[in-house]
């Protein structure tokens, strides 16, 4: 499932995973650490990406933001994930790196937590984010109303896709499966 997108020019260049956690301001390392704290490995999920372990030639760039309420709830997932299928993880700060992100927005918009996986010569096999899409579909409706924010309807629209995001998060941690299942397929197929 190539991309045909080379991201050479950025492997290397980002901050490590605690690094990008220890420049969080407080109350963001608090959300993101409260989401973390409710991570818990189900349906076997962690064994399935024991057949990673072999591969050393895949790569995770994820660009974030810390103020971003979809980076706290599944930048820790994320996380587990390439950390149970051994793949190199590193950061960028979207605002540090805003032609980055505007390489891979999501439905136009610069949407983060996004996942890039890609070989370690920078060839991209797939992206992942900001969100699972279950989660992400009342994002993808609004966004089909191809509304201008002069359109009268337009802040109605956007309030009611943003509240359905919310309602699918819910408020416990079973969201999370959804992240690690859409990853781990998409390991499977690279």
């Amino acid at each position: 499932m190539p991309t045909n997108q080379n991201i050479a020019d950025m492997v290397g260049k980002g901050i490590t995973v605690d690094a990008f956690v220890s420049q969080m301001k407080p109350e963001y390392q608090e959300k993101l650490n409260e989401w973390q704290e409710g991570f818990t490995w189900v349906d076997h999920s962690q064994e399935v990406l024991s057949f990673m372990r072999t591969r050393s030639d895949l790569h995770c760039s994820i660009i974030a933001s810390d103020w971003c309420g979809d980076v706290h709830r599944n930048f820790p997932v994320i996380i587990e994930v390439m950390n149970q299928a051994t793949v190199p993880v590193e950061v960028f700060v979207q605002e540090n790196h805003p032609s980055f992100i505007d390489v891979f927005r999501t439905l136009g918009g610069k949407s983060v937590p996004k996942v890039i996986i890609s070989n370690t010569s920078g060839d991209v096999h797939f992206t992942w984010g900001p969100r699972p899409a279950f989660i992400q579909e009342p994002m993808a409706y609004f966004k089909s109303l191809q509304l201008k924010d002069s359109d009268s309807e337009y802040a109605a629209e956007r309030t009611k896709a943003y509240e359905g995001i919310q309602a699918r998060y819910g408020e416990d941690f079973d969201y999370q499966k959804l992240v690690v299942y859409e990853l781990t397929n998409l390991l499977s197929q690279t």
